[in-house]
């Protein structure tokens, strides 16, 4: 654990985040209220329940709907999580289910939880990967600043009772994972974000394209369990098969623009259904200005571009990520904004996902300032106000041309020109990104590294084994 030299914050300091706690209970009042006690349900969260009800009574999982008329779309170990809170339609026994307004409150409390885990989860890595020397003043800025960073995605997904908390998580949990060189919790936490939205499985080109075997043996075993073996052991291995090519001809194939299934059509796979802020979505709306008008389906060319402009932005971050040195957080964190860029389906609070970036460089700032320097406070201001614009009323234009994905492109391409250009420390360079392989070395000041002799520089590294923190010499 980093040093805390001071223990005690500043009444500003504690009075902010006495603020803040109480401004996520308001919140919570809010979300119930329109969650739970309006004309309609105006958030996502019953679309789960509704699946889990149908898990939980033998109803078919895929043609099921909630009080809106949407249908359950993910894989069915989300459905099969949530069934004790399984929420039945108008009409069913309700006989041993929980009212919908708890489970609107406990939603909103577990993706809180997700929320501070993920944060202290991935901060936590990175402060032991670095051994920085920490106040406690710096201590909860590591973990408050990119929560702030990425307030508009964060309260959008509360707000609509969203499961990208819960993937932010397993997210954060792969990074830390890859940090302390556990390769195959990194493989389980990539594989649970997969068994819960697949599109989380373009990020296995990670690992592919590192050759960590551990990694992808983890993600293989994890997506064994999630895709398989529990459903198969909840619906029997005939229904399980069913259901996933159910889940194809549903929503995979009319996503990917091959299928003819249009049951989805007016809520998620046509492009003119949704606010998606992808890449496809961009150029069909900005080239067909007229809604009225607007084709339901984005040309094949427009698809193509998608691709290839998918295609470049991948190897763009993954060239300078090959590097056994590479910044492993800005080169995921930069993939993820990817993977969004050229999901089908990219909705605004979707970029919560943009958090591991930030917090990876608020830990390049700590280690080479020992503050967060001010071009990454004007970077995130601008992104901001790129998020909030595309929310507020009579703004849809720029929620139609992707505003909120220009300036989440921007924080990718300094992600990207800070990997090419090689940022990480020296002793980042001498030491892989593995930490048991690591030396123990106090990363606490790149200058320091640099202003000492060369003989100071190679006392300092010393035996991988004698110094890594798990190992057995040292126990």
């Amino acid at each position: 654990m980093p040093l805390i030299a001071n223990q005690r914050l500043s009444l500003w300091q504690r009075g902010a985040l006495v603020f803040l706690l109480l401004g996520f209970i308001v919140f919570g009042g809010i979300v119930e209220m329109r969650s739970a006690f309006m004309d309609r349900r105006h958030c996502d969260l019953d679309v789960y329940l509704r699946g889990a009800w149908a898990v939980r009574t033998g109803n078919d999982l895929y043609n099921i709907t909630d009080d809106n008329n949407w249908h359950y779309n993910y894989p069915p170990l989300l459905a099969i999580a949530l069934v004790p809170l399984a929420d039945p339609p108008a009409g069913e026994n309700q006989a041993g289910m929980l009212p919908y307004a708890l489970s609107v409150a406990l939603w909103y409390l577990f993706s809180l939880a997700c929320l501070a885990v993920a944060v202290h989860w991935l901060a936590s890595a990175l402060e032991k990967r670095f051994q920085f020397t920490s106040d406690l003043t710096r201590w909860w800025a590591f973990r408050l600043f990119p929560v702030l960073a990425c307030l508009v995605p964060v309260g959008h997904t509360l707000m609509r009772g969203q499961v990208n908390m819960l993937v932010l998580l397993l997210f954060c949990g792969m990074l830390a994972g890859m940090l302390k060189g556990q390769g195959m919790r990194a493989g389980l936490c990539l594989a649970g974000a997969i068994c819960i939205k697949l599109i989380p499985a373009f990020l296995l080109i990670y690992p592919l394209w590192r050759r960590d075997w551990r990694c992808l043996c983890g993600c293989a075993l994890g997506s064994l369990i999630g895709l398989v073996l529990v459903p198969v052991a909840v619906f029997g291995p005939g229904k399980t098969l069913v259901l996933f090519q159910q889940y194809t001809e549903v929503l995979i194939r009319p996503a990917l623009g091959t299928g003819t299934d249009a049951s989805r059509a007016h809520e998620l796979t046509n492009v003119v259904a949704t606010d998606s802020q992808s890449l496809q979505a961009m150029l069909h709306n900005t080239l067909n200005r007229d809604l009225a008008t607007r084709p339901r389906q984005p040309a094949t060319w427009v698809l193509a571009v998608n691709y290839l402009l998918g295609g470049v932005l991948t190897l763009l971050t993954l060239w300078p990520a090959r590097r056994k040195n590479a910044n492993i957080v800005l080169a995921l964190g930069a993939l993820i904004l990817v993977m969004l860029f050229i999901s089908p389906v990219c909705h605004l609070h979707y970029y919560v996902f943009a958090l591991p970036l930030v917090m990876g460089f608020l830990a390049q700032d700590f280690q080479r300032h020992n503050r967060v320097g001010r071009g990454i406070i004007l970077l995130l201001s601008l992104n901001m106000i790129t998020w909030i614009v595309p929310n507020l009323p009579g703004l849809e234009l720029w929620r139609e041309i992707g505003l909120a994905t220009y300036g989440a492109f921007l924080i990718w391409l300094v992600a990207v020109v800070r990997l090419w250009n090689g940022t990480s420390s020296r002793g980042w360079r001498l030491d892989p990104h593995i930490w048991p392989r690591s030396t123990q070395f106090a990363l606490v000041n790149e200058g320091r590294w640099r202003a000492g002799s060369v003989s100071d520089r190679r006392k300092a590294v010393v035996s991988p084994v004698a110094q890594a923190p798990d190992s057995p010499a040292i126990q």
